[in-house]
């Protein structure tokens, strides 16, 4: 099958957060099923991993009144197995700037971005079976193959898979701005294109889409609902016939503590031996005492993640006994909070404001366990990693978290999103600590397949099942 894929990140080209996990792991994994897979992402200024793209060239993308020029840029990546597997990347002026968004006009540049896609895809030969397309970036791609005109041939009418990852973000414009950006009729503007008066990109790629997923089963459910669903819980509800939640899994060559050149020793589940020498390491990095139980977060520094509850945890959680280091960035105050509790407790706390990957993998590998107290967690990739590195997960109970974690066999899960609860289920683990119960925990992290063959099996199911029929 050939399947385009856009996305707005993919890692390790462009990266913002678990968007670009997803969007770089899962083509590798359904290329090994034997499926050909172009994804497109924007040509951001800086490239991650090294790349350094083939010019193709421009091609002409309609946009706005007009037609405008758009590069194309082409990475080639050989995976074993009998599909193929490139990457092209969007060219303009829109994109070479110093983040990938949080920019005013948001908007209009990935209306830009979904318009563009049909005409590289065009201009690499590549007329695919379905698109597969994620997030608001391109949440009009499906409304534009399904209503659209200046169409490459092939592209009418061409079915497609819309993936939420994140229904708090839904990239909103004036309906009329948005009609004419993406050269569409005014009837659009009465369609799942306009949500209360306002163009919404992701209601139109959940409206439009032949299928909707998101990225674990309990967060298909929550979504539905006003506390989770964002104003566009109603819309969910009556589209829940085509809705359907799929866990995303890790790249487990990339997190594999045997193979892991980030740590001072490898282990693994038989041999768990080098996994103190990762404590060891992490101590020294932060100059904390190596024989408390230490508790780790990488993360995000925002509300949503439940950083502020640490932070009000923090104190009875150094007050239990554990130790606490903090990898991430985000919001100033969060960060601010993070660095005055490490400045407060000295020798107990260990913070560093950014993110820096061989740390993050010493992180996972050198904790006892790994926080997660997210208000709402849409699948989570760090409970798993931590999982695969025998660092225990202690979470909240929403979304992926709750489909991966089980309190008392695979990690520790509280309910209630206040810092009582985080206190709760941290107080539950370390009794746990140092135990059988423990190393019962850790093995049993460990077994679990983690790895993206599952989803994607799961993805090409639903692709197939797309073709056969109409939903």
């Amino acid at each position: 099958m050939r399947i385009l894929f856009p996305a707005a990140e993919v890692a390790p080209f462009s990266k913002t957060g678990g968007l670009a996990d997803v969007a770089g792991a899962l083509p590798k994994a359904l290329a090994r099923l034997g499926h050909e897979v172009l994804v497109v992402t924007p040509w951001y200024a800086k490239l991650g991993g090294g790349a350094s793209p083939y010019w193709v060239g421009d091609v002409p993308s309609p946009f706005d009144r007009g037609f405008e020029a758009v590069g194309v840029g082409v990475l080639e990546d050989a995976v074993p197995g009998t599909g193929s597997l490139r990457y092209a990347f969007v060219g303009h002026q829109d994109f070479r700037r110093a983040r990938p968004y949080g920019y005013p006009d948001d908007a209009r540049r990935f209306a830009r971005f979904s318009r563009a896609v049909p005409s590289v895809a065009e201009r690499l030969a590549f007329v695919p079976d379905l698109v597969h397309a994620h997030d608001w970036h391109t949440g009009y791609l499906p409304m534009l193959l399904a209503r659209g005109w200046h169409l490459p041939p092939g592209f009418p009418g061409l079915r497609s898979v819309f993936t939420v990852h994140n229904v708090q973000y839904q990239g909103e414009s004036s309906l009329e701005d948005a009609v004419r950006w993406l050269r569409l009729g005014p009837d659009l503007m009465g369609s799942y294109l306009d949500h209360f008066g306002r163009a919404n990109a992701m209601q139109a790629g959940v409206g439009f889409a032949t299928r909707v997923t998101t990225v674990s089963p309990t967060y298909a459910e929550e979504i539905q609902t006003p506390e989770y669903g964002y104003s566009l819980d109603g819309t969910f509800r009556s589209l829940s016939g085509k809705l359907t939640g799929i866990l995303n899994g890790i790249d487990t060559d990339v997190w594999d503590p045997a193979r892991d050149p980030a740590l001072p020793e490898p282990y693994s589940a038989a041999d768990l031996a080098g996994k103190p020498a990762a404590k060891a390491a992490l101590a020294r990095r932060f100059d904390l005492e190596a024989r408390r139980p230490l508790l780790a977060v990488v993360s995000r520094l925002a509300e949503q993640k439940g950083m502020d509850l640490l932070v009000a945890a923090a104190p009875g959680l150094l007050e239990r006994g554990w130790s606490l280091v903090v990898l991430g960035a985000g919001d100033p105050g969060l960060e601010e909070a993070v660095a005055d509790l490490a400045r407060a407790h000295g020798g107990l706390v260990g913070a560093h404001i950014g993110y820096d990957e061989d740390l993050a993998h010493l992180v996972y590998a050198g904790a006892d366990a790994l926080v997660v107290p997210s208000r709402f967690e849409p699948c989570g990739l760090s409970q798993l990693i931590a999982m695969r590195y025998g660092t225990v997960p202690i979470v909240r109970a929403t979304g992926g978290l709750k489909d991966t974690v089980r309190h008392g066999a695979t990690g520790f899960v509280f309910e209630h999103a206040t810092s009582a609860g985080l206190e709760w289920a941290a107080g539950e683990a370390l009794a746990a600590y140092g135990t059988p119960v423990w190393r019962r925990i850790q093995a049993t992290g460990m077994a679990a397949d983690r790895s993206w063959h599952a989803s994607a099996a799961a993805y090409s199911a639903l692709y197939e099942s797309v073709l056969r029929s109409w939903v």
